[in-house]
């Protein structure tokens, strides 16, 4: 008898954890006609020093897309840098434009550096498929960390 009492608590509780850890996950969307892109990442506020892995996907009415990407981060609204995704890794040697189908987890992105510590940046990625082009991204606030590297 006291199991099934204790079942809807437990259950409960569980859905409970489940819904505040989804909480500091975030999925950005931008639709370019029938392109639509997303850019993934955890939360707002990465150290200087920490990889901070994102997800970008391409669907192209409404299924997995041939897409290329890029990421490019502003500041002000003013293009600051622009990234490739796993640039200087085996997938990406050459920091090039990255070809992709549907999706791709890049857990290469980062650090920021101490020079982006308290400074608002607009993070996001560049998804071409065909002439389509979406901008899906977030803002970031670097946070700072001991012994965090200038770059």
């Amino acid at each position: 008898m006291r199991a099934r009492k204790a079942l809807p608590i437990v259950l409960t509780a569980a859905a409970v954890l489940l819904t505040a850890g989804a909480a500091g996950a975030a999925t950005y969307s931008y639709r370019d006609g029938p392109l639509t892109a997303t850019f993934g990442a955890s939360g707002h506020h990465p150290n200087c020093k920490q990889f901070w892995p994102v997800t970008v996907t391409a669907r192209y009415n409404g299924r997995p897309a041939h897409a290329i990407a890029k990421y490019q981060f502003l500041v002000g609204g003013q293009l600051v840098n622009t990234q490739y995704p796993f640039g200087g890794t085996p997938k990406n040697r050459g920091y090039h434009l990255y070809h992709f189908y549907g999706s791709f987890y890049d857990r290469t992105f980062g650090p920021f550096g101490a020079l982006a510590e308290g400074h608002t940046i607009d993070v996001r990625a560049v998804v071409w498929v065909g002439r389509y082009t979406a901008y899906p991204g977030t803002w970031v606030q670097v946070v700072r960390a001991k012994g965090c590297p200038a770059e």
